[in-house]
């Protein structure tokens, strides 16, 4: 009975042992499928991120245009064209009395027109609402374009076009040369700075050609838009005395059109800053030179 008792006992004993020996087994597959290599291979998942296209990523690690990091450039053109549009309202315009109260109006709102009216299109054309800013918000810019008023106030009348003596006899110096000198400059400054603000702008495009042939418009409404604006409302004002429309001229339109395209080139193949303001600049303003650029 003892015997019996016992074994009872002791078979008891073994029939409550199963349940921590499965708790066991349990955690022991748990650790071995934790530290297998599958499950160490296997990273956790993450939301992928947006690819970038190669081309786009090229543009934006590329340098910026070499022009676009010397403003002095931009207010040197602001200036030339404050000095167009007093010049105009003394030589191209039929109007008021020069250095009257009426001229300078006339004057300080045709230099206005021709110094930012390309670049107000521009900005309309290829920036969005929320960022456009106007070069006519800036009073630096603004100043540019005021000085180049008083200075034709100046010069022009010197030069014996209200009856003055002649400035060129006393430097040896043709006004006119001078003039058109400075012109062919500011079409060379006015071309770099539109076709490199264009292509910045239009780095996320994916098609070539149509970025191309935006450059290219967009290009020469920044550089002649001021110039067609003054011209076509100083003939609707005063009617057909106030002259053509110059930057309608094949001798501007050919050579804005072919210096755009070498400009581009140089950019689109990454040129060399030097080669892009040491050659490339250069080479524009001798494309205006060579395709008879002039003014009265």
């Amino acid at each position: 009975m003892v015997i019996t008792t016992r074994s009872m006992g002791s078979a008891g004993s073994r029939a409550a042992t199963p349940a921590p020996k499965a708790e066991a087994t349990a955690k022991a597959q748990a650790n071995a499928a934790a530290s297998s290599p599958t499950a160490a291979k296997t990273p956790p998942t993450s939301p992928k991120k947006a690819s970038t296209p190669k081309k786009l990523r090229r543009d934006l690690s590329s340098p910026p245009p070499a022009i676009l990091g010397y403003g002095l450039s931009d207010l040197l053109s602001l200036a030339i064209c404050g000095y167009i549009g007093g010049r105009c309202m003394q030589l191209k315009f039929p109007g008021p009395a020069t250095l009257s109260a009426a001229w300078w109006g006339w004057s300080l709102a045709a230099a206005m027109v021709t110094s930012f009216g390309g670049g107000t299109y521009y900005t309309l054309l290829m920036k969005q609402p929320g960022d456009r800013g106007f070069g006519w918000q800036d009073p630096v810019a603004v100043a540019a374009a005021v000085l180049g008023v008083i200075v034709s106030a100046v010069l022009v009348p010197a030069c014996g076009h209200s009856g003055s003596p002649r400035l060129e006899d006393h430097i040896g110096l043709g006004c006119g040369e001078v003039f058109g000198l400075f012109d062919i400059v500011n079409s060379g400054i006015l071309i770099a700075w539109g076709c490199s603000k264009s292509f910045v702008d239009s780095s996320g495009w994916q098609n070539p050609i149509t970025r191309f042939l935006c450059t290219i418009v967009t290009t020469y409404v920044y550089s002649f838009g001021g110039g067609i604006t003054r011209d076509l409302v100083a003939r609707l004002l005063i009617g057909s005395s106030a002259g053509s429309v110059g930057n309608f001229s094949p001798e501007v339109v050919l050579p804005a059109i072919a210096s755009t395209a070498f400009f581009y080139c140089l950019l689109v193949f990454k040129r060399s800053p030097f080669l892009q303001l040491g050659v490339g600049l250069p080479t524009v303003m001798l494309l205006f030179h060579a395709a008879g650029l002039a003014f009265p």
